[in-house]
This record gives structure tokens, C-alpha cells and sequence, in this order.
């Protein structure tokens, strides 16, 4: 086995910036040791991570350690360290601030110490902040150690997180000076997901401020039209930062990091809510106006105000790096796009493992999708009250890539008229190839219109319990003025209550209920899925699509459970029971859902 000698040490490796330099940093080669406080129990969720996102899992070591104490608690000397990456900080709002200059003051000197004693030492790179470039006089001329005058200062005006950061700079730019300390300084905005995926895992901030946005929640900004909160890419940073140390060029700079092309808060969040077809708050409040009023009625943390300004930064020394290193800025746009539908698809990080969406523009609505319905071999369309995570299940067990579609005013879509045929044809407006149709529920009918309307682009239809030719709903449930009632009875309870109204008996929620109570929870979403449960439930309604379907030329598959049945065998279509389920059996009985699914298919003819 080849033995590693680490050449660059890491702390903060396992949070959220951490894990991405350590992924690149591996990737160009490095051996790398993360120091981390309990670092055995977090050394497989690291490697599992920088494997899963390109980097060299064999060049990572995770070693215990603690920057409180001097040394940092480190059982090697690991004098083969070339290059140290200080990213670790203690991060929260309302610290005391002996808590917060234990780790962000203290620990960063003691670490700037164990540095400076390495032999190789070729650099220290240190992660600040970019409000960290723009300190006031009074603060950026005083001597250090700072006089308990201007440390009190300090603590009052900003809080001892941010004041705590202030100073840890001032320390290590003042220990770099008195020990001839190689350093470097990387002050970046706050920072975003993937510029490819969107991926995150950080929500605090601006990430607060889009799940707000998202749950009808923000009825104002803070700040004004000024107000700039600029944003940078994790990945863009990360690569940035492990190239630092190949250039001495970059010695005793600090590098302000941030897209200067990110607009101004108001239109940032206006995108924002576009992307994600939410309204946008109207109204931007002046921050003395919010400062003066108590937390428990704004829900802001007064600490997080002193981030909402209208500076401007100096990006040159950042942007010359970069440009010499060969690295581009992403797109501003997408990335942001990408940020906001990774943080609508993971619930705003609650359900990590989910698969990744977007919203896309359909028509006139804003629709929520996973997968790509321009060319995956299945195109799923779920019943009420679910969201297209109800047929996850179920495209898991099936040949060849499923896309999942919300459908709009319901799931994470945007608020719109009832879907239909017109609808779907503008989702899959950008095939090439005819596509085959998974609905269930009141899905069923939209797939059958678009069917009778445009049979060359449909390979096939699976129609799992088609409610028009099933039981009709409760009269309550059909009786259009009682929707608001009804959607108030929908989103009534827990999960687990859903569930078992839905599902019956469980132990626990089914994934696909979790995330469909989340909708639920969303302004107007249970209302509007009452209502067009309502409009489905007309006899007439029933009746045309009943003959709709009675007089398509595509293959029809048909699917109900054994406890849902058919009020009489139609007159199109094959037609399979599943055993011991009712009118969801694709998620009571996902395996046999996609076993009759898969046995039909060959019989579809060629594309």
C-alpha cells in the first residue's frame, strides 16, 4: 500500500467549502490531512463525498485534532506540510464572545503557530470574508493585541461572530508580520452551490432568505435597491483557492472572491422568485426601521444585518489570479437557477439524498421537474395529493431514465390554471421522438387528451388507476365550495397521518408522503389540488374521458389495484390487477407496478 506523506493540511474540511477544496485539492494531487474534532467518525463520509464528486478519496487522511489547544492536539509532526488551509470557524449568531474568540481568534493563532514551526512551509492560506476588506478606520489603524477599548467596540457594533472574524484577520496578519509567516487571505461572498448542479449544503444566509421566499414567508426585504449580498459558486472558489499557493504572485495579498456581475438584493431575489414561480416581495424595508424592532417579530437575527450593504469590493487582485490560473466566473444566471432548484429539491437540505430538479417554463407556468422530459424513456405524471417524488419509487424499478413532473399549481410548480393537454405539449415540446406516458390519477386524464390530440408524439400510455373509471370521490369531495375546507383537511396532521389515510398502516412515512405534506404546506397548494379534485369527480367530466379513451390509436396500459377495481372492463386497452393494493399501487406496490410496466413495453412497437 502506498504510504502517504501528507503535504497539505486542512481544517473546516468536512463543512460545506472544506469538502469541496478537498475534493479539488485531491484532484491536482495533493495528499491531504483534515484535522477535524472526532476526525475517525467523519473520515468516511469525507471519502465517500470526494469520490462521488471527482476527486482522489487515497490521497485523504482525517486525523483528530482541536485548534483550542496549542499544537492542535496532534499526535505527528506532519513536517511535510507544504501548504496549510485555514477554513475552520465557530459559526453562529448570538455566541458570547468567549466562545466565539476561542476558536475564530485563539485557534487561528494557534494554528498560524504550528504553521510557521513546519520546515516546508510554502504557504498558509486563510479563508476570511469579504465584509473583512471593507473594516472602518478606526478598526482596520489599530494596533494588535487590539486594546479592550476597541475589542469592546468591536464585539457591540457587530456581534461576536463577525467582530470575532475581524479580529482573528487582524491577529493573523499581525502574527504573519512578527514570525515572517507565509499568508494569503481569501475573502469570498457568500457562497452558493455547484455552478454545474447546484449542489449545497449551506443554507445560512442568503439560502434562508430563498426558503422564505419559497414558503410565502418573506413579505419584505431588508436593505434597499442598493443593497448588494454578492454571491460565488462553491466549485469556482474551491479551485481558486488550490491554486493559490502554486503562484508567488498570490504571497501577502488578500483576494476579494465574489461575482461583481450578481445583481443587487431586490433583483437577485426577483430572479430568484421568477425561477422558482413565487411571488417576490413588493416592499424593502430600511434596515434601521427592522434593527429597531424585536426578533420574534421580524424573524432576523441582528447580527445578519450587517451584512445587508450597499459597498462595492475590489475583486482585481482575485480576478488577476484567477485569469492567470485559467479560470472563468460561471455563469451568473444558471448558477443561481441551478442553487435555487437544488435548494427546492433537497427541501432547503432536509431530504439530502433527493434527486435533483429544476423548474422549467411549460406554457405559462413555471414547472418543477426531475430528469429531463425532452429525453427520458418514461415520462411520470403523478395523482393528488402527491408531487412527481411519487413515482421515484416506481422509475427505480423500471428500464431506462424516468422524468418526473409536477403538475402546475401543485408540488413545487407555480401557482396556475388546471393542467391539461396544452400544457403537456409545451413540456415536451422539445422531443424528438414520441414518448411513452406514466399518469396515475387525475393525471390519467391530461395523458389521454394529449393522446387523442396528438397520438404520433405518444408511444404508449400506462394509465395506473385512471379515476374516471373507478369509483368516484365522496360527495364532500366533489362539492366545489367546500375546496377550501377540503385543502385544509389535507394538510390537517403529520406525515404519518397522511400516510396512513393514504396508504394505510405504517410504521413510518413513505418518502413520497414526507414530501408531499411539504407541498401541502405551501400557500394555496392543498386549495387548488381540492379543486381540481372537484372538477375530475363531474359525471360529465368522467363520461368524455371514458370515450376519449375508448377511441385512442395508442397502446394503453392500465393499472389498479386489487382493493380500487374497475367499475366495468374498458372497452381499450390491457388491463392488470396488483394484488392487496388500492388506488396507489405504485407506491404500495411499486415492484409489481414495474414488473407489468416492463412486461407490456415489449410489446410497444420500435421508435
Amino acid at each position: 500500500m502506498r504510504r502517504k506523506i501528507a503535504d497539505t493540511l486542512v481544517t473546516g474540511g468536512t463543512g460545506f467549502l472544506g469538502r469541496w477544496l478537498v475534493t479539488s485539492l485531491t484532484r491536482h494531487q495533493r495528499e491531504v490531512v483534515v484535522l477535524a474534532r472526532g476526525g475517525a467518525a467523519r473520515a468516511a463520509a469525507l471519502s465517500a463525498f470526494v469520490a462521488a464528486h471527482g476527486g482522489d478519496p487515497d490521497r485523504l487522511t482525517v486525523v483528530d485534532g482541536d485548534l483550542t489547544q496549542a499544537g492542535l492536539g496532534l499526535r505527528e509532526p506532519l513536517d511535510a506540510v507544504q501548504d496549510v488551509y485555514h477554513l475552520a470557524a465557530a459559526f453562529a449568531f448570538g455566541m458570547t464572545a468567549v466562545a466565539a474568540r476561542a476558536v475564530n481568534v485563539e485557534g487561528t493563532l494557534h494554528l498560524a503557530q504550528w504553521a510557521s514551526e513546519r520546515p516546508r512551509l510554502r504557504r498558509l492560506v486563510h479563508l476570511g470574508g469579504y465584509r473583512t476588506t471593507m473594516l472602518p478606520g478606526w478598526l482596520a489603524g489599530a494596533a494588535y493585541p487590539l486594546p479592550p477599548r476597541v475589542r469592546a467596540r468591536l464585539y457591540a457594533r457587530h456581534g461576536a461572530y463577525e467582530a470575532s472574524k475581524l479580529e482573528a484577520h487582524l491577529a493573523l496578519w499581525w502574527f504573519a508580520t512578527q514570525h515572517d509567516l507565509p499568508l494569503t487571505s481569501v475573502h469570498p461572498s457568500s457562497v452558493i452551490g455547484s455552478s454545474v448542479t447546484g449542489e449545497t449544503s449551506q443554507l445560512t444566509g442568503i439560502g434562508e432568505t430563498v426558503e422564505r421566499l419559497w414558503r410565502g414567508a418573506l413579505p419584505a426585504l431588508v436593505g434597499s435597491e442598493r443593497t448588494f449580498v454578492p454571491v460565488v459558486c462553491v466549485d469556482y472558489l474551491a479551485e481558486l483557492m488550490t491554486s493559490v499557493p502554486t503562484r508567488p504572485e498570490t504571497l501577502g495579498q488578500q483576494l476579494c472572491v465574489l461575482d461583481s456581475r450578481t445583481p443587487r438584493l431586490p433583483a437577485l431575489v426577483r430572479s430568484i422568485a421568477s425561477s422558482l414561480g413565487v411571488p417576490a416581495p413588493k416592499v424593502t424595508l430600511p434596515r434601521w426601521a427592522v434593527t429597531a424592532l424585536p426578533r420574534a417579530m421580524t424573524g432576523i437575527d441582528r447580527e445578519s444585518l450587517g451584512f445587508l450593504s450597499e459597498d462595492t469590493y475590489d475583486t482585481a487582485s482575485a480576478d488577476a489570479h484567477a485569469a492567470a490560473v485559467g479560470l472563468t466566473m460561471p455563469s451568473t444566471e444558471v448558477a443561481i437557477e441551478r442553487w435555487a432548484g437544488h435548494l427546492v429539491s433537497t427541501r432547503f437540505g432536509r431530504h439530502a439524498d433527493a434527486d435533483p430538479g429544476r423548474n422549467v417554463t411549460a406554457g405559462t407556468t413555471r414547472t418543477f421537474v426531475v430528469g429531463d422530459p425532452s429525453s427520458a424513456d418514461w415520462i411520470f405524471l403523478h395523482g393528488l395529493p402527491w408531487n412527481g417524488d411519487s413515482g421515484r419509487a416506481l422509475g427505480q424499478r423500471l428500464t431506462g431514465a424516468m422524468a418526473r413532473a409536477d403538475l402546475p399549481g401543485m408540488g413545487r410548480s407555480s401557482a396556475a390554471a388546471p393542467p391539461g393537454p396544452n400544457w403537456l405539449a409545451a413540456l415536451l415540446s422539445g422531443r424528438a421522438d414520441p414518448a411513452v406516458l406514466v399518469a396515475h390519477s387525475l393525471s390519467t386524464g391530461i395523458v389521454v387528451r394529449f393522446a387523442a390530440r396528438h397520438a404520433a408524439r405518444v408511444r404508449g400510455l400506462v394509465l395506473i388507476s385512471p379515476y374516471f373509471l373507478q369509483r368516484a370521490a365522496p360527495w364532500f369531495l366533489r362539492f366545489a365550495p367546500l375546496a377550501p375546507l377540503t385543502g385544509k383537511l389535507l394538510a390537517a396532521g403529520d406525515a404519518l397521518a397522511l400516510h396512513r389515510r393514504l396508504l394505510g398502516p405504517a410504521g413510518e412515512a413513505d418518502p413520497a408522503v414526507v414530501s408531499a405534506m411539504e407541498d401541502l404546506a405551501r400557500p394555496g397548494v392543498a386549495t387548488r389540488i381540492a379543486r381540481s379534485l372537484a372538477r375530475a369527480s363531474r359525471s360529465r367530466e368522467r363520461a368524455a374521458l371514458a370515450a376519449e379513451l375508448a377511441g385512442l390509436a395508442v397502446p394503453v396500459l392500465i393499472i389498479h389495484g386489487e382493493r380500487d377495481p374497475l367499475l366495468a372492463p374498458p372497452s381499450r386497452g390491457e388491463v392488470v390487477s396488483i394484488a392487496a393494493s388500492g388506488h396507489n399501487p405504485h407506491l404500495e406496490s411499486p415492484e409489481a407496478v414495474g414488473g407489468a410496466i416492463e412486461r407490456w413495453r415489449g410489446s410497444l412497437p420500435a421508435r
